[in-house]
């Protein structure tokens, strides 16, 4: 009898391994980092909060504390990481959020950038085939503040200007440099010098030493940039002052971003994109958003049995891998081909896909070919998590960006703060790509904040950096709990191998326990043009491949709210002490 390619990966893994009494609820061995990695889980009674940045996690605990409800500490969280992890994110990116109010249907606030209306595609080349991606010609429309306005007014308890307060004194007094931003600002160092003799002192106190771990920075600035906002609303930034002195700045130096771009710009809000995996509920960002991709890694994961997927053998990592480049080109449900996303996200298309994959082979990018051409598609790598859940049941998964890490390198003298480099992402240079970067077109990403439940109680709230490698990380994670039975922090401790890039065949492996060089020597050998293999200790640079996964979750059994921050990119993950009355 012929068996199909997903039978005969699962009988290879049935030859392949022993598997032991109950494997599926069981983590495999080896399957946690290393103990230089090693990091608290978080547990509390009273709610929980998770973010890439202490600071910023420690004000939303406050939040929680004095009486705010989840999406008062997620905008809280927002608006100190603005500040204190200034080359992730920023009030010059972009932001979507998911919220599940407590009772309620989830929603997402969508705060898809655009590019500005005056942009000049064949100037924009220029710049780009000289060699230069970074400069006021690559941002599009920050829309960042818009989307947090919008969640407190509709979901939250605070105004603007509460909200603000602990990022004005943070900004005002100094947080601490963490090991993260100060390997992007080395790695960068040469461009924000060439950049701006300005922005230039906003990533270095003295616009020239990068600094140490621990070194307090100050961003005097954006504190006064905030006040205003605090003073004047949300709306100085895109209809007041604020918005004149950056279409100054951008007039002066060759950007296209317009007043009349941040006056017509609007934040909406939409349904979010629902599906299932296995027995439990995911709750995602749409198109442009990278919620689609995900489902549909999931989907196609969903074929799979759980067994097969709670093997740490060569055989699930090649098939993980050859599923996240099969959903990743058929993309066409970003929006840019109609009506093409319905068909992708079916689970009868996730089983048309799996049957592709075939064990030992490496499938090439003819045969999986999606809609459009992957390498159209925008590219950033600095991005930022926070996941939040308030004692009342309130979710909040929020991922913002400013696209590469330091945006676009530049920020307005006096504003003190980093514009986004959505602009830079788009490839103009393929002719089967032009028409997707217009005036006023959507910046598409790879995003996907996210929210697990089963039986309506959240068993992941999560989200991660990681560019076109998201969907996959994040899947990855959810699978861990689902098919493999490992706690929340078991999870995102779980190493990672992901697939790195639409244009190369390559692939980045976390090397320790099962997946062991000589597991990667036979994935390389099936035909892919790289494996770039993680060795601890790492170099933070290289941690930063796998993303950085900052997951809260409840318990309904204990009464317990448990959260986790990604060590490959630090942060901090905890909950309130008491409850104001």
């Amino acid at each position: 009898m012929k068996r199909s390619p997903i039978e005969a990966l699962f009988v290879l893994f049935l030859i392949s391994v022993a598997l032991p009494s109950g494997a599926a609820g069981s983590p495999a061995p080896g399957s946690i980092l290393p103990p230089e990695l090693s990091t608290t889980e978080a547990v509390s009674h009273l709610g929980i909060v998770a973010t890439g940045s202490p600071e910023a996690t420690e004000a939303a605990v406050a939040v929680l504390e004095n009486g705010g409800n989840a999406v008062d500490a997620a905008v809280t969280a927002a608006l100190v990481l603005s500040v204190a992890d200034p080359d992730a994110s920023g009030i010059g990116g972009a932001t979507y959020m998911v919220i599940r109010p407590a009772g309620r249907p989830a929603t997402v606030i969508d705060g898809t950038s655009i590019t500005p209306a005056e942009v000049d595609i064949a100037r924009l080349r220029k710049v780009k085939q000289s060699g230069r991606n970074f400069g006021h010609e690559m941002v599009a429309v920050p829309t960042t503040l818009a989307v947090l306005d919008l969640a407190l007014q509709r979901y939250g308890s605070l105004k603007m200007a509460e909200a603000l307060a602990p990022a004005i004194d943070i900004a005002e007094n100094g947080y601490r440099l963490s090991p993260i931003q100060i390997t992007w600002t080395n790695y960068y160092y040469d461009n924000i010098l060439a950049a701006s003799d300005y922005a230039r002192y906003l990533a270095m106190e003295d616009g020239q030493t990068v600094g140490e771990p621990g070194d307090i920075h100050c961003q005097p600035e954006l504190a006064n940039t905030l006040r205003r906002i605090a003073a004047e609303g949300v709306s100085t930034f895109y209809r007041g002052s604020i918005a004149d002195e950056i279409d100054a700045d951008m007039r002066a130096n060759g950007g296209f971003l317009r007043k009349a771009d941040l006056l017509m710009m609007r934040v909406r809000e939409r349904p979010a994109l629902t599906s299932t995996y296995r027995d439990v509920e995911i709750l995602t960002v749409p198109s442009p958003g990278g919620g689609e991709t995900l489902v549909e890694v999931l989907n196609i994961m969903e074929t799979l049995p759980s067994e097969f997927l709670a093997s740490d053998t060569v055989e699930r990592h090649h098939t993980l891998v050859e599923t996240f480049r099969i959903a990743s080109a058929d993309r066409g449900g970003t929006g840019l081909v109609p009506g093409s996303a319905g068909g992708a996200l079916s689970k009868r298309h996730a089983r048309d896909r799996a049957a592709m994959i075939e064990p030992g082979t490496v499938l090439s990018r003819e045969a999986i070919r999606g809609p459009v051409d992957p390498e159209c598609f925008p590219k950033g790598e600095s991005t930022t998590q926070v996941s939040v859940i308030d004692q009342a049941g309130t979710i909040v998964s929020m991922t913002q960006t400013l696209s590469r890490s330091f945006g676009a390198k530049v920020a307005t003298p006096g504003l003190g703060f980093f514009y986004n480099s959505f602009l830079e992402s788009f490839n103009v240079d393929k002719p089967q790509c032009g028409g997707y970067l217009q005036p006023r077109s959507p910046c598409i990403n790879d995003m996907a904040p996210t929210i697990v439940l089963r039986d309506n109680f959240p068993i992941a709230v999560l989200g991660s950096p990681g560019s076109n490698r998201i969907p996959g990380i994040i899947s990855t994670v959810i699978s861990n709990i689902v098919d493999r039975g490992m706690t929340l922090a078991e999870a995102v401790m779980a190493p990672r191998i992901v697939w790195g890039g639409y244009t190369r065949l390559r692939i980045s492996a976390e090397i320790t326990g099962a997946i062991s060089d000589e597991a990667m020597d036979q994935i390389l050998a099936m035909g892919y043009q790289e494996v770039e293999r993680v060795e601890f200790p790492a170099i933070p640079l290289l941690l930063t491949r796998a993303g950085g996964v900052n997951a809260v979750a409840f318990d309904p059994e204990t009464v317990t709210y448990t959260g986790i921050a990604d060590p490959r990119r630090g942060g901090l993950a905890a909950g309130p002490r008491v409850l104001a009355r």
